[in-house]
């Protein structure tokens, strides 16, 4: 990397706060219409406190510049538990610095230490920049459509 970075876990809800401009910014980077609900940081570490979620935090020179969120699942058909990659983004200005290997590498090392043998994300189709990093990482896919059904 070009300048110096570390990859932490964010634990309280003022470390998940420091996220929150970032997880705007990928938000709108996704064309999504998800709003950050004022208790957002609150909510998500009561999800990291009950186990349910890890949100790792990317930064250079002590500034935020990129977050992964991991959950984990397991799947129907083989009745396997893996870990889900839920979120992977780094700041426009930080990318092609490292931070994002770095961030997936964060998420597998936990999933690894937590005796899970696979991790699982998705990327918008139109995403064809994040399809070619994770395809250097080895990253294989499979082609699919993402479904929202709206239960509220």
């Amino acid at each position: 990397m070009t300048r110096s970075s570390s990859i932490t876990t964010a634990v309280t809800v003022a470390e998940i706060a420091e996220i929150r401009p970032l997880v705007r910014a990928h938000i709108e980077f996704e064309r999504s219409p998800a709003v950050l609900a004022r208790v957002w940081a609150d909510t998500i570490a009561e999800h990291v406190a009950a186990g349910r979620l890890a949100v790792f935090v990317a930064r250079q020179s002590g500034t935020a510049v990129g977050y992964a969120t991991v959950t984990t699942d397991v799947a129907t058909w083989t009745g396997e538990p893996f870990a889900h990659l839920d979120c992977v983004y780094v700041a426009e200005d930080s990318r092609g610095t490292g931070v994002g290997r770095r961030l997936v590498e964060a998420a597998a090392n936990d999933a690894r230490a937590r005796g899970l043998s696979e991790l699982q994300w998705q990327t918008p189709a139109w995403n064809e920049a994040a399809i070619r990093f994770y395809e250097r990482l080895g990253a294989g896919h499979r082609s699919k459509e993402r479904f929202t059904l709206r239960l509220a």
